[in-house]
C-alpha cells in the first residue's frame, strides 16, 4: 500500500485510500475509507475512525484480496498538492484492509468433514 492519500469527494466527505492513477479526468483510488467524525455531546471531545466505503465481508474473496478500485471523475473532487498524512492515519487505514474478515457470529470458520459418497475400488 503506498501514495495513501487524502481528497474530498463531492458532498464533502474526507476520503483517505491508495491513489493509483491521478489524470486529468479521474482520480483511480484502491480501497478508499471515509472519515468519520463524533463529537461526544457530554465530553466535547473528538473521535475519528476511518469506515471503507465497502465492507471486505461484502465482497467475494477472490476479489477482495486484489482490493477494489473506485473512479472518482476529478471535476466532482477536491484535492491537495501538499497534504502529508501522519503516520499513525496511514497505518489505521492500513489495518482496515490487512486484518482477517470477520465472521457472522455463530457461524464455524473451520473447514466442513469430507464425506465420501463413492468408494475407491479399482476392482
Amino acid at each position: 500500500m503506498n501514495n495513501i492519500n487524502a481528497f474530498v469527494d463531492s458532498v464533502g466527505r474526507v476520503i483517505v485510500g491508495e491513489v493509483l492513477d491521478n489524470t486529468d479526468e479521474n482520480l483511480k483510488v484502491k480501497e478508499p475509507a471515509v472519515v468519520n467524525v463524533q463529537v461526544n455531546q457530554e465530553s466535547g471531545q473528538i473521535s475519528v475512525q476511518l469506515l471503507p466505503f465497502i465492507f471486505r465481508e461484502f465482497i467475494k474473496t477472490d476479489a477482495r484480496e486484489k482490493g477494489v478500485v473506485w473512479n472518482f471523475p476529478k471535476k466532482t473532487v477536491v484535492t491537495s498538492e501538499n497534504l502529508e498524512l501522519e503516520d499513525t492515519i496511514k497505518q489505521q487505514y492500513k489495518n482496515i484492509f490487512t486484518q482477517p474478515v470477520a465472521t457472522p457470529e455463530g457461524q464455524k470458520t473451520e473447514e466442513p468433514e469430507v464425506v465420501k459418497l463413492f468408494d475407491d475400488d479399482d476392482d
